[in-house]
């Protein structure tokens, strides 16, 4: 009898922990690696030669939303960019929104916010979160799957998704008892995104109240923040004394000390070019806090660009009532008179967001273009067009917001983030079949291991250190994100000689070089150009 299933020989392992590579074979059997080192005498069913070529655990993306895709019987053809760039785990549910709970306060805006992120009203077939994990195991899922469970799902399951009031207390302990379900269910912690409808509007006590529900579990508590650029709507305060995302960073790290919670700032980004001066002022803000004893770390991305919502420019106040306000002329006037000077402040426009998806038949053929440019094809004032679109398309515009940590020209705040040792590497894209993509879905790993590596901002071992053993320590797991025995069989065959991103803003959905083989859970998922989407490999990872 063979002593394994499959042997992969001759490579050199990176084995996610950051230390230097060693010349090694692998040994899988089922699900599992079950040796490596020289493994020359050992029988195996059958071996894959990968001399000259380099192993690594399979990429996990601490910061997805394709949650919302995997549910769909096609989920397997549409996340392929995921797989092709070497992902085989998705931590879903950020940013406060996680497809459960679902109540009749709910249902009817999260199908509609769901045709943000899927091109289909999705099927919300479920209510709480464990039948909602339920229904992945079910159906299967084609990469590993992690769910944090949204602070935004559940407030709006309670109180509705655009009600500003403060929880009653009776409203509180409902929250507090979806959350405790979830968890239990074996979501891997509590996500809030407090730059969108309902987050937006919680207070320091209720988001403290969240994260120590996480704490109490022993689980993760994760923030988009209320603001990331200098001056914001959110906060009333000068910010010429206090810039906005470093008040932004305050509260959260008073929420991560008030609840005692293991706190990860999502998508640590800087917004507008006033703003990126700001990010050696918010990384010692952070450090100071983990000197002081709270387990903090951030996440980011390796673009000067990322996907949102058309709708986050607009301030929380307007947010209950933003039809009206887009289509009452003398609140237009207003509007765009405090939207020119707030961009001033920060140094960004209208003109610096790129249109992914309308989602208006009206305003697709737009897609793919700046919004300065969409406007003057459609011979209208930009202010207009963007109102227009976000009510046609019912606030789900997809769009690219730039001049986010940098740009072409200067990546000096990106790079700080990046090259930071509390830094993990996501994605946090939306991946459909219509419209125009984010580049990040194809190419944000090669990228950080071939431009970022062959920059000097850090070293391959590092690199893959972020994107894998350092995103499973945040997680709280010790069976992925590393070549050890033992361990999930969740591992990337790399040519580094040719690894490159080839995605870039003007082609998005150009796939890498260098990606050879994927393994996801010990099947074979990518060989070469062959993907199949149907395998079904990955597994609901419950916490």
């Amino acid at each position: 009898m063979p002593a394994c299933d499959l042997k992969l020989t001759g490579a050199q392992v990176v084995d996610g922990s950051g230390s230097a590579k060693t010349t090694a074979d692998v040994g899988i059997t089922g699900d599992r690696i079950t040796h490596v080192g020289d493994l020359d005498s050992l029988e195996a069913a059958s071996t894959l030669d990968c001399t000259g070529k380099t192993i690594a655990p399979g990429f996990i993306d601490i910061h997805s939303h394709s949650d919302w895709l995997v549910p769909g019987v096609d989920h397997g053809e549409v996340i392929e960019p995921f797989v092709r760039q070497g992902m085989t785990t998705l931590v879903g549910g950020n940013c406060g929104f996680s497809p459960a709970p679902i109540s009749p306060r709910n249902k009817h805006a999260a199908e509609e916010a769901s045709r943000l992120i899927v091109d289909d009203t999705i099927d919300l077939r479920w209510e709480s979160m464990s039948e909602f994990l339920a229904a992945l195991d079910t159906g299967g899922v084609s990469l590993n799957v992690a769910m944090l469970v949204g602070h935004g799902s559940v407030r709006a399951a309670v109180s509705g998704s655009l009600n500003p009031a403060e929880p009653s207390e009776e409203e509180l302990a409902a929250m507090e008892e979806l959350v405790g379900e979830a968890l239990d269910a074996g979501c891997v912690g509590v996500s809030s995104g407090l730059g969108y409808p309902p987050g937006i509007f919680a207070r320091e006590k209720e988001l403290s109240a969240f994260a120590s529900w996480a704490a109490r579990h022993d689980k993760i508590f994760t923030s988009h923040l209320k603001a990331y650029s200098v001056s914001s709507g959110v906060y009333k305060s000068d910010p010429d004394v206090t810039p906005h995302n470093l008040e932004a960073i305050d509260e959260i790290l008073r929420v991560g000390k008030n609840s005692g919670a293991r706190l990860q700032i999502s998508h640590l980004i800087f917004v507008g070019r006033n703003t990126w001066p700001t990010h050696g002022d918010a990384i010692a803000k952070i450090e100071t806090a983990r000197s002081d004893g709270l387990d903090v770390a951030f996440d980011a991305f390796p673009y000067t660009a990322g996907n949102t919502t058309a709708s986050v420019l607009f301030p929380a106040e307007l947010l209950p009532h933003l039809e009206q306000t887009l289509q009452d002329p003398d609140a237009m006037g207003a509007l765009r008179a405090f939207g020119d000077l707030a961009f001033s402040k920060i140094g960004f426009d209208l003109e610096d967001i790129q249109i992914m998806n309308a989602n208006t038949p009206a305003f697709d053929e737009y897609n793919g273009m700046f919004v300065g440019d969409a406007a003057r094809r459609a011979g209208m004032d930009v202010w207009d067009f963007y109102a227009r679109m976000v009510l046609d398309s019912k606030r789900q515009a997809r769009v690219l917001i730039h001049k986010y940590s940098g740009d072409a020209d200067d990546e000096e705040a990106l790079r700080a983030i990046l090259g930071h040792k509390l830094c993990t590497i996501e994605t946090d894209t939306f991946v459909t079949r219509r419209g125009h993509q984010n580049p990040a879905s194809y190419g944000t790993f090669p990228r950080v291991l071939s431009t970022y590596v062959d920059e000097g901002l850090f070293s391959f071992e590092e690199a893959v250190h972020k994107m894998t053993g350092a995103a499973a320590q945040r997680l709280g797991w010790d069976d992925r994100g590393y070549v050890r025995e033992g361990c999930a069989a969740d591992l990337v065959v790399l040519e580094t000689s040719t690894l490159k991103d080839r995605a870039s803003f003007e082609e998005p959905t150009a796939t890498p070089d260098g990606i050879e083989h994927v393994f996801i859970n010990g099947r074979h998922v990518l060989d070469g150009d062959r993907y199949d989407p149907q395998a079904r490999a990955g597994k609901l990872l419950r916490a």
